[in-house]
């Protein structure tokens, strides 16, 4: 009976169990959101290259620039051109840069100078005094024509003051290059007529009417813009807030790569079969 009770009294179980067992795991990193928008793409053409030149400067005197830009400071940066560079006003209202023996300079093209041969420029004495000294007298200079300059200048117009619905005279600056053309038309409707360009930076036409006008505005590198509201008022100087041309914004910064995430799992297996 004790030997009975002492074979099926309970026992411990021995029991063993697996370690855990890590996995990580790796995703695929999410895809990083796009920063591009749809824009129109900007084709960049080579600026010209800087040209050698000769440079003086003179008392620059407003009432006889030849380009007749109004509202000039006498303490600005301008040059006048030779006569062959002037070419009947085209230049005037747009910029160049001018490297001399001790600086730099942008100047507006403002006048044209009878008594200087190709290459042979006019600066503000203001201008002059940054690319060298004036007792230097005459220097040499490299010059290059600035395409859009920035900021983009606001475009304006002053009525030549003989004008009448006869014949008009009409100027525009603040364009920042080069005018190619000009062109009016009643704002009643009817076709754009175009203007011809006189030496003093004046675009006139004969019958046009009283108006007012829509003018048409399209420099030598084919920016357009239209301004409205044009009136006979003959001497007057009028701000259009409007730009011939846009500076493209900086692009976006794009956003960094999203690192990929990582799972970590641990498996607990189960125990293996207990032994006495």
């Amino acid at each position: 009976m004790g030997l009975a009770t002492w074979w099926i009294r309970p026992q411990s179980l021995s029991c063993s169990t697996a370690s855990p067992t890590t996995t990580v795991i790796t995703l695929p990193a999410a895809a990083a959101l796009s920063s591009v928008t749809p824009r129109q793409i900007q084709i960049e053409e080579s600026e010209p290259a800087p040209e050698p030149g000769e440079a003086r400067f003179y008392a620059f005197d407003q009432g006889v620039a030849a380009c007749s830009l109004p509202n000039l400071p006498l303490d600005g940066y301008y040059v006048g051109v030779p006569t062959g560079q002037y070419d009947g006003s085209a230049p005037c209202g747009s910029y160049v840069d001018i490297d001399g023996p001790l600086g730099s300079v942008r100047a507006l093209v403002v006048d044209r100078c009878p008594g200087c041969g190709p290459d042979q420029y006019d600066l503000s004495r203001p201008a002059f005094e940054v690319v060298a000294e004036a007792t230097d007298g005459v220097v040499p200079i490299r010059i290059s024509q600035v395409r859009d300059p920035a900021p983009a200048p606001e475009l304006f117009y002053r009525v030549q003051p003989s004008s009448s619905p006869s014949w008009i005279g009409i100027l525009f600056s603040g364009t920042g290059n080069p005018i190619r053309q000009v062109a009016l038309r009643p704002a009643s409707g009817g076709d754009y007529r175009p203007l011809r360009r006189g030496n003093d930076n004046y675009w006139n036409l004969s019958g046009l009417g009283p108006g007012p006008f829509t003018a048409e505005v399209i420099d030598i590198y084919g920016h357009a813009a239209f301004v409205p509201g044009v009136t006979l008022e003959p001497g007057q100087v009028r701000r259009t807030g409007i730009h011939l041309y846009e500076i493209p914004a900086d692009p976006p910064v794009t956003p960094p790569w999203p690192a990929a995430p990582v799972v970590v799992t641990t498996v607990v297996t189960a125990p293996d079969a207990c032994e006495p």
